[in-house]
Formats: structure tokens, sequence, C-alpha cells
């Protein structure tokens, strides 16, 4: 039986039906959901022929993808094979969820996965079944509020020792460990983020990512870790992929003023994300424990 889709008809989503037929090639879909959406046009005025086409645009898209079963390769995989066969002028930075998954979610009251649903574009969807299934109104409650944080304050901790542990590796300074323990606390920084911001534990960790998800609701990761030149650049590569090059090369060229820099920048991020989160935990407790307010 031939299955039966819609797709939004909006001119505001760049290259939104090519990249739909590409993930239908991987997996059998159920909807997409727009979280975020950037787009840059660039110019080039060029006066000796041959004259160039057309100006270039390339968007980024965070998506929810809800499919009917898993892709068959991990989701960094999965993510750099759609950006590959856009030919590097869409890149999409996906968070999957089966369909199942989605309703259990949705069933039970999942805060972040019911603010997706109510309020950002669909722009496909094979059915009503997932806006149908969405409870209306957020969960509130005070358990809620005590779990997210309780996750904040341990993720925290972990990520003040490990910064804590860069200091004293050893006398004989192992550049490449250093900058290791530094990812791993960063990443606990950005679980963090995600969890009191978005009520969200994700299930894919390359930092990269994680720093991209954090930058829908703060600007600190692209502040703190600006990548404008091709020294920050490099610096932002060597701290996101450290755990990877140790594992596959011996000699690694991280001098120490590499890891000097970049632990600068951990430290002000890990201050800044506290201060940050700080003020955000009031925000929930508001929310969740309006009782508080009585008192």
């Amino acid at each position: 039986m031939q299955q039966q889709s819609r797709i939004s008809k909006s001119t505001d989503f760049p290259m939104k039906d090519e990249l739909i037929e590409l993930i239908q090639m991987e997996l059998p879909l159920h909807s997409v959901y727009v979280i975020g959406m950037e787009t840059i046009k660039k110019r080039q005025k060029v006066f000796l022929y041959p004259f160039p086409v057309m100006p270039q645009e390339t968007v980024t898209y965070t998506l929810l993808v809800v499919g009917h079963r898993s892709p068959a390769k991990n989701l960094g995989d999965f993510m750099a094979n759609l950006y590959g066969k856009m030919k590097g002028r869409c890149r999409v930075y996906v968070i999957f969820r089966t369909l199942s998954n989605v309703l259990k979610r949705l069933d039970i009251g999942d805060n972040f996965l019911n603010r997706i649903v109510s309020g950002t574009p669909c722009i496909f969807k094979e059915n009503n079944l997932v806006t149908e299934s969405c409870p209306v109104g957020m969960c509130l409650h005070s358990t809620y509020y005590e779990r997210i944080r309780e996750s904040w304050i341990d993720r925290m901790e972990r990520a003040e020792y490990l910064l804590s542990v860069v200091g004293i590796i050893g006398e004989r300074e192992d550049t490449a460990s250093k900058m290791a323990v530094m990812h791993y606390a960063m990443e606990q920084v950005c679980l963090g983020l995600l969890r009191i911001f978005w009520e969200y534990v994700p299930n894919h960790y390359s930092l990269s990512y994680l720093f991209h998800l954090c930058g829908h609701f703060t600007g600190l990761p692209q502040r703190i870790f600006p990548r404008g030149t091709y020294g920050l650049q490099r610096q932002f590569y060597m701290l996101c992929n450290a755990h990877h090059i140790m594992r596959f090369k011996g000699a690694i060229q991280f001098s120490p003023d590499d890891s000097d820099r970049v632990f600068r920048r951990c430290e002000r991020f890990f201050m800044e994300a506290r201060g940050l989160g700080e003020k955000h935990l009031d925000v929930l407790k508001a929310l969740h424990c309006r009782s508080f307010q009585m008192k």
C-alpha cells in the first residue's frame, strides 16, 4: 500500500525538498521538525572571465527527525552522509527519535519533545499521529525540577573536577592527555546546559554537536570558542578531537602553548556557563515549583 505524505509548501526552508528526499532514502520517515536554521549567502565579484554563475547559499539546519526505525548508520555518519550528498551546501544537525519512542515519551510527559511538536515548524509529516498525541501544556512538578537540579549539580561538579586534574597530570606534560581531559570537561558542561535549558538528554555526544545545540539558547560556545582564524579553528579542532587523535596517533603535535590557550577558554566557558545555569535554575524553580512562591 502506497504511503501518503504531506510536505509543507512553505518556501522559507531552502533545499527542504532535496534534504527530505535524501533522509527518506536512509530510513522510513514519519516527520521532520525544524528546531533552528541559519542561512548564509556568499557573494563574489569577479571581473575576469569566466564569471561565477550564481551566488552560493549555504544553510544549516537543526532538525528533530522522527522515523519508523533508526538509521542503519550511527548518527554522526548519518549527518556526515547528508552533508556530503548535499555537496556542502547544507549541513544538518539531527536529533533522531523513532515514532514509537516519541509517542511513548509524549504520553509520560516529555517537555522537550512537547515544545518541539507544539511550537516548531513541521516541514514533513506522514500523518497527524504525533501532533494528535501531544498533550496541551507542559508537565510541571517539583520532582521534575529536583531531577534537573541534581543532574546539573552532578555534571558541573564532574566538569570542575576534570578541569582541576588538567594542572596535575604530571611533571612531564602530556599535552594530548590534557586536551582530552578538557574535551570531557566541556562535554559535561554542555550536557548540563542542555538538561536545564531544554530538559533534554542527548544520545549523540560529539563535542562540536553539543556546542551547536547549546548555541540555540546561549552565545557562549560561539563567543568563547570562535573559529574566525586558522589558529582559532585549530584550537577548536584539537579540543573536539583530542580523544580520537590519541587513539590513532603516537607523536601528537600539541604544544604546551596550545593546551594553555585552550585551557583558558575552557575555564571561561565553565565559569560563565555555571553562572548562566544557576540563573536559569531559578526560572525552572518558578515554573515547576509554583508552591514555593506562596511560602
